[in-house]
């Protein structure tokens, strides 16, 4: 079955791998999520929208000799390129939606990881119930949000990103959308139907030349976020105006937000966790 993930495809797979090795805003966020999900001392951990393997290398860094990572994504092509990339023995990486673990893996996991795609998900309350039936009770799940995706958080706005609206509205023809920030407090209640409570939030402010915001848009997912009306054609060239409009080296500051939660000992969001440690089907 063709893969329904935005970021299905060797293209998108190839780019993005490429673009985390050049620049540094995912080494950062992941050196943040794994410190505050402290993968030092957990034995099964799982890495959820793995992507290219990033967040596994980063989380493998830390944990002990005596452990395992599972990465879960679902676009095939990333999964390829997480499993060329990564070689440690203790990662296995796995083809599912983030709403469907339990079809390509058994639990219980004592971690859980979510690097750059939690907002991004259809149904974030399916995925945290998904991931609750696969977490030990006590276990922590670490996601983080972009600063400027929160309606309680501010984020300025980039020199690029305003430039990049204008290319796309003069090629639509129609305003640019703003997208519906999420509403904290149904994030925070959906954590606690799920079963989870949340231990605190904590802020990253990431500096960097305003480049790195121009690369990042030229994966074919990223900037078909922006502007799904517009064909391939129209979505190169309105980037490619936004670039000309704006200075690569000016230093931006790009604002992330980090959900550091547990999973209580009566979980809510699913049946019992298993009392084995399993393997990764």
């Amino acid at each position: 079955m063709p893969s329904t993930s935005p970021w299905a495809g060797w293209l998108n797979a190839e780019i993005y791998d490429a673009f985390v090795e050049e620049f540094g805003i995912y080494r950062a966020l992941n050196r943040r999520l794994a410190a505050l999900a402290d993968v030092a001392s957990a034995r099964r951990v799982l890495d959820l929208a793995c992507g290219a393997g990033a967040t596994a290398l980063a989380c493998l860094e830390k944990m002990p000799a005596r452990s395992e990572l599972l990465g879960v994504d679902g676009s095939e092509a990333m999964v390829g390129m997480a499993r060329s990339r990564v070689r440690d023995p203790r990662a296995r990486f796995r083809v599912a939606a983030a709403s469907d673990l339990e079809r390509v893996l058994s639990g219980p996991f004592d971690r859980a990881v979510c690097n750059a795609a939690f907002w991004q998900f259809p149904d974030p309350r399916a995925v945290l119930a998904a991931v609750a039936r696969v977490l030990t009770p006590g276990g922590l799940f670490v996601f983080n949000v972009p600063a400027e995706r929160l309606a309680d958080e501010d984020a300025p706005v980039t020199p690029f990103q305003v430039a990049l609206a204008r290319a796309i509205e003069e090629r639509s023809g129609i305003p640019f959308p703003t997208p519906e920030p999420l509403d904290p407090r149904r994030l925070t209640s959906g954590l606690g139907e799920a079963g989870f409570e949340l231990l605190r939030r904590d802020r990253l402010a990431y500096s960097a030349h305003q480049v790195e915001l121009m690369e990042l848009m030229s994966i074919p997912a990223m900037i078909r976020r922006l502007a799904p009306e517009l064909s391939e054609g129209e979505r190169e060239t309105a980037l490619a105006d936004a670039r000309r409009r704006t200075d690569p080296e000016q230093r931006v500051t790009v604002p992330w937000v980090y959900w550091v939660t547990r999973l209580g000992a009566e979980r809510r969001g699913g049946r019992p966790a298993q009392s084995h440690l399993g393997r990764p089907k």
